[in-house]
């Protein structure tokens, strides 16, 4: 390739990859429709540096057309974050018991569990659900002084599932929300006298037609549970969605459930180069009364697990 034949490709560049940023924002727009349109809105936050980079590098060329488009699709991916963090938490006013909860996801094949383990011994959070647990996972979580009440059901696949409370666990059972064999739990816990109950899911990563109906289909469960249970309700897992998607709104809006990570800016849950943006709690403290719940920030946590 010659070095004219590389300025040109170089001159195009910009172009092509606004054009595929435009193309990406157009079906996170369809993200209603479903898959796989749903797939491109987990990642405005990807987008909006996207946009602004190359904003940038067309402004730099001259081309002010593109750059005011890189702009604006830059600003529309922004808008709905920066509404979320300007929507200050409301939480209720509470005189009852803090109760703290958390979820990990430690991953099966993960052969480095000391750093969790030395955050769960440490008795951060009251109860605890987590994803992935084999039966090597469970036999290390069995022996934490600090959780004495727990309910595991272990798989040597992605889908095992547990509980491990500081309060005792009035009842715990198993779940199968999308009537496809995976493993939730749901259970009541007795914090102080106080009677909550708790839904833990890990749902199907929807990276095909019928595993994003599966996990549509436990959501649906889950605020189904949510809306029709008397006692207040804390939902809490690897949910493999992201605010964004349509499917979070409607658990959120249809089973009346709040996002206690909302206001809180970008919340990323996966260690990898590049992460959704996610607001799923990971550590939120918990004030209840018997009219509900009252929130506190929460924590996110690096834990060695992903």
């Amino acid at each position: 390739m010659t070095r004219a034949q590389h300025g040109d490709l170089g001159a195009a560049l910009p172009a092509w990859l606004l054009g595929g940023l435009a193309l990406a924002t157009v079906f996170a727009l369809l993200a209603p429709l479903g898959w796989p349109f749903e797939l491109f809105a987990h990642f405005r936050v990807q987008y909006v540096a996207a946009g602004l980079l190359l904003a940038a590098l067309l402004g730099l060329r001259r081309r002010a057309a593109p750059a005011v488009l890189a702009l604006a699709l830059a600003g529309w991916h922004a808008l709905p974050g920066a509404r979320a963090t300007l929507a200050a938490p409301n939480p209720w006013a509470c005189a009852g018991v803090e109760f703290t909860v958390a979820t990990a996801n430690v991953r099966f094949s993960n052969e480095h569990k000391e750093r969790f383990l030395a955050w769960l011994d440490a008795g951060t959070a009251d109860l605890i659900v987590i994803q992935e647990v084999t039966a090597a996972w469970a036999q290390a979580l069995g022996a934490r002084p600090a959780y004495p009440y727990r309910h595991m059901l272990t798989r040597e696949d992605p889908y095992g599932i547990a509980v491990l409370s500081r309060w005792p666990l009035e009842s715990v059972s198993l779940v199968d929300l999308p009537s496809d064999g995976l493993p939730s739990l749901a259970g009541v816990v007795d914090v102080g006298g106080q009677r909550v109950q708790f839904l833990g899911l890990h749902t199907h990563w929807p990276i095909t037609p019928g595993l994003a109906r599966a996990r549509d289909l436990a959501l649906q469960g889950a605020g189904q549970l949510a809306r029709t249970s008397e006692l207040p309700v804390v939902l809490l897992g690897d949910l493999n969605l992201t605010p964004d998607a349509p499917a979070f709104h409607r658990l959120t809006g249809g089973a009346g459930l709040h996002d206690v990570m909302q206001g809180r800016g970008w919340q990323p849950t996966w260690r990898r180069p590049v992460r959704p943006a996610s607001r799923r709690p990971s550590s939120p403290a918990w004030c209840i009364s018997t009219a509900g719940f009252s929130t506190t920030p929460g924590t996110r946590f690096t834990l060695g697990s992903g």
